[in-house]
């Protein structure tokens, strides 16, 4: 009876409303946060009071991808919330906001997440070769057939390369446009094949590496560098099988001066790529000279042999070994990863010497490195006679590194101890990796565009840029409206009270 008496009390009746509005306007609550994170993520709701504005895609992006009209697909290999709040989601969200941006800016960019772990089959198309590796870090940049696989750490910039700890800055729109660019070739660059020193570019084996550079997104073109200058699009410049040397300062008119205008390509961050026949290197001595400023030199007239580790039964068909935690390693890391990597072959080959290992050049900013060597079994041959033994250069680079607008650019000189690295043979068996690591060396030297226009955005000046009246005038309003609206709720139920 005193049960039934208390059901219907007035406590009960008005008690029993304002519990039960108080448990609704909490699930509204939870409610609207759950609905509106989700839509905040998605349709990118938030404000960006960083003073560089890290989360915000600037003008000068918005103008470089307004003129790319080609479809422009992003995969991420990690599903959304592990890019947004993951393990890793200290380098990926800053990624990932990116893409965001510019798939909401721009209807032909297409972002989508998919996790590698969960679906590997999904990334399966975008292997450059059987060794590439995706990690649920990665993102996968696509248009037309054309890929590039990016690291996370790619979008960043560190103080020490080798130390992830030390970054300083987030580079990701310059990073991700580049990227973009190179798969969409709006920039389409230029390999440029060297003339009038008897180079055979009409042989199967010259037409072949030109092959392989267009398929990989170059355009081929001879230059004759006593008559032309090389083009401003031009990123790559190959010297193939000279038999003849280069017109160098003996040159009677300057504008003849074939190694200068070599040497200013370089300075606009070009690569050079040099392919030279042992029996011709002695007759080829501004070139080999101005090789020597970048830290290499041939060995004229000598030819490694190893009679442990080659392909042919005179010995010259070298295998190669292959490096690891180098420079020149780096160009091929994913080979390395394989348990058992395919062989590079290089036939009758020059040993390169390398002349120093850094410190090079006027700013004394290049680095030497070999990308493949023999093994410590071969010999070298001249003249018929064995007159050294031991590990030989078989194929060398340089770099110098410049920094500007406080990020680092670089120029290459890649040097291959014969002609044969690149042949026919070699380019188009599946049995050797000659055509990967070739392929790897025109990515990383010869792709990247020069972005000037797009700056850095330093992590050390990310702090809130708000000013002491507007933090003010935020926290009044925080503190106030929510006990205000709880307020005019307590009046509604008192009064309600009352009346009833």
């Amino acid at each position: 009876m005193n049960r039934n008496r208390f059901l219907q009390s007035r406590r009960f009746k008005y008690g029993s409303v304002a519990t039960a509005f108080t448990i609704a306007f909490i699930a509204i609550v939870v409610i609207f946060n759950v609905i509106f994170t989700a839509l905040a993520q998605k349709y990118m709701w938030y404000i960006d009071m960083t003073e560089q504005q890290v989360f915000t895609l600037s003008e000068p992006a918005k103008e470089i991808m307004s003129d790319i009209t080609e479809d422009v697909y992003l995969y991420f290999a990690s599903e959304p919330d592990i890019l947004m709040n993951g393990a890793n989601a200290s380098y990926t969200r800053y990624i990932y906001t990116t893409a965001l941006q510019l798939e909401e800016e721009f209807p032909n960019v297409h972002v989508e997440a998919v996790d590698i772990l969960k679906n590997p089959s999904f990334f399966r198309e975008f292997y450059n070769t059987a060794a590439t590796d995706i990690n649920t870090t990665d993102v996968v940049i696509t248009s037309g057939g054309e890929t590039r696989v990016a690291r996370a750490q790619a979008f960043f910039t560190f103080n020490d390369t080798s130390d992830l700890s030390t970054v300083w800055a987030y580079s990701g729109e310059k990073r991700m446009i580049s990227f973009i660019m190179q798969v969409t070739q709006t920039d389409k660059p230029i390999a440029a094949f060297t003339t009038q020193h008897g180079e055979s570019l009409n042989t199967q084996d010259a037409l072949t590496l030109a092959s392989l550079f267009e398929e990989n997104g170059f355009t081929t073109m001879p230059i004759d560098l006593s008559q032309e200058t090389v083009d401003d699009d031009c990123r790559i410049l190959v010297i193939y099988d000279p038999t003849y040397d280069f017109i160098g300062a003996e040159a009677e008119d300057a504008a003849r001066n074939e190694i200068e205008k070599v040497d200013k390509f370089l300075d606009r961050y070009g690569c050079l790529l040099v392919f030279c026949d042992p029996q011709n290197v002695e007759k080829l001595t501004n070139l080999n000279e101005f090789l020597e400023e970048w830290g290499i030199s041939y060995t004229a007239g000598t030819t490694v042999r190893d009679t442990e580790h080659s392909m042919s039964t005179d010995h010259y068909s070298i295998i190669a070994e292959y490096q690891r935690d180098t420079l020149g390693g780096s160009i091929y890391s994913d080979l390395n990863d394989l348990a058992t990597p395919p062989k590079t072959i290089i036939r009758k080959a020059a040993p390169i010497e390398i002349l120093w290992t850094d410190g090079g050049g006027l700013n004394g900013t290049r680095q030497v490195s070999p990308v493949l060597k023999s093994s410590e079994t071969s010999e070298i041959v001249k003249d018929g006679m064995v007159v050294g033994g031991g590990s030989y250069n078989l194929v060398t680079i340089t770099r110098e590194s410049r920094i500007v607008s406080n990020e680092y650019y670089y120029s290459y000189v890649i040097a291959a101890g014969s002609p044969s690295f690149a042949s026919k043979q070699y380019l188009d068996s599946n049995a050797y990796a000659n055509d990967d690591v070739i392929a790897a060396a025109m990515k990383a030297t010869g792709r990247e565009r020069v972005l000037a226009s797009l700056e850095l955005k330093p992590f050390d000046k990310d702090d809130i840029d708000v000013t002491t009246a507007d933090a003010n005038r935020w926290t009044v309003r925080l503190t106030t409206v929510l006990p205000l609206i709880f307020a005019i709720v307590g009046i509604v139920v008192i009064t309600r009270r009352k009346h009833a």
